[in-house]
């Protein structure tokens, strides 16, 4: 994976992770527009752990 395309991703997996936690359901369908399957479902588990977290760590 280029260093952009793991930018990109990485910004995926932020703006899944707001709007889970807000419970934006647009949002979290924009978020992850456009990707093939395997590419979603490295977003969301990446974003679930995140939101998963959360609780454990604090917020940043």
């Amino acid at each position: 994976m280029s260093a952009a395309a793991w930018r990109e991703e990485t910004r995926r997996v932020d703006a899944l992770a707001d709007a889970l936690l807000a419970g934006d359901e647009t949002a979290a369908a924009m978020a992850v527009a456009g990707l093939d399957d395997a590419s979603r479902a490295r977003v969301a588990g990446r974003a679930r752990l995140i939101v998963e977290w959360l609780p454990f760590a604090g917020e940043d």
